[in-house]
């Protein structure tokens, strides 16, 4: 299950620091811009908000709106994913112990690749919408099935001496176990998005269709490993979700009744904890991800035993030339030992026939 995972990191092992390093320094790159061009969406936010409460004309606020919205976008378009699609060429190398450097996190922007980087960024924006709508449709269904339950235990469950004490567990279960399914499609997604950009920066002379084609038959490889390694990936962010949800939530009721101020420096030092343990976890997997689409699927120990099925044969071979070598050095020398005698026996012939 988690086979990809180490053998990522060990591959990864002589650069894992810099590689590393190069991850967080786009990731502070990209939240950076994530930040700043949300502003003015905020800010639209903000004034639609106004307008509605005093019943102005909205004609000229929409039109904000719409504007804020296209500026992330377009800053995605043109600047997030071919800094993504970089960091992922910088770890593929890694991975794939070639020299990694700083420089390769902006590869993309090159003349060749970066007209490609667009067209694929304006599909990754269509499996992110995509993936927004099929995420609203799978929790309103889970919504609704958890409504049903609740008002179905809400009776049996009043009457305890601890009603409050249980209701409160059913909601952090509940909550618990909506993000890991929704999870199912997050992680399902970001395989998708990750092996159709390795396809790109592997082969930037295919086209952007061709790439997101192969990222489809990193998933469907006929190896019969993706399910696991995929289970994989969800359990291990499992432990993201926990942490951020329960944990987190335990934390701050059980910090209530005591001093805010060494309450908020408990809860303060759990969300630090948190947010290095998540992208840690996210970086992790994206290592795996891009070993399993290296790998193609294929099971290690399979490749190990051919690896050693292979060295068996090459042995074998090496083995059987030098007897071979042998053979003939010494049927050779025999050959030459005998003519030599022969010639021996010649020339005492001849001797003797002289005297």
């Amino acid at each position: 299950m988690f086979n990809f995972h180490k053998l990522a990191l060990s591959n990864a092992k002589p650069q894992n620091a810099k590689i590393l390093l190069f991850t967080i320094v786009s990731f502070i790159i990209l939240f950076a811009l994530t930040v700043l061009t949300f502003m003015p969406v905020q800010l639209a936010m903000y004034k639609v908000m106004v307008a509605s409460a005093m019943q102005q004309p909205m004609g000229g606020i929409i039109f904000l709106v719409v504007l804020a919205i296209l500026i992330p976008i377009l800053v995605f378009v043109l600047v997030g994913y071919p800094l993504i699609a970089g960091t992922i060429y910088t770890i593929d190398n890694a991975i794939n112990k070639d020299k990694s450097t700083f420089s390769d996190l902006f590869s993309i922007f090159k003349k060749g690749k970066y007209l490609k980087a667009i067209k694929l960024a304006l599909i990754t924006l269509i499996f992110i919408l995509l993936l927004l709508v099929l995420n609203i449709l799978v929790s309103k269904v889970l919504n609704l099935g958890l409504v049903q339950l609740f008002s179905a235990l809400q009776g049996p469950l009043s009457s305890t001496d601890h009603a409050l004490g249980y209701s409160l567990t059913l909601q952090i279960v509940a909550a618990t176990l909506i993000l890991f399914i929704q999870s199912f499609l997050y992680w399902f997604f970001a395989i998708l998005i990750v092996n159709y950009t390795l396809a790109f920066v592997k082969e930037p002379s295919n086209g952007a269709w061709t790439s997101v084609k192969r990222g489809f038959k990193g998933i469907k490889n006929g190896k019969k490993t993706w399910f696991k390694f995929y289970l994989g990936l969800l359990l291990l962010n499992l432990i993201v979700i926990i942490l951020a949800n329960p944990v987190s939530q335990l934390v701050s009721i059980f910090t209530g009744s005591i001093s805010q101020t060494v309450a908020l420096t408990i809860i303060n030092i759990v969300t630090i904890i948190v947010i290095i343990i998540r992208l840690a976890i996210y970086y992790i997997n994206l290592l795996a991800i891009i070993q399993y689409y290296n790998r193609d699927g294929e099971k290690i120990e399979n490749a190990q035993t051919k690896s050693k099925s292979s060295r068996s044969k090459a042995s074998k071979v090496k083995n059987s030339v030098k007897h071979d070598t042998e053979k003939s050095k010494s049927t050779t020398h025999d050959k030459a030992e005998h003519l030599k005698a022969e010639a021996s026996k010649t020339k005492d012939s001849i001797t003797k026939q002289d005297k």
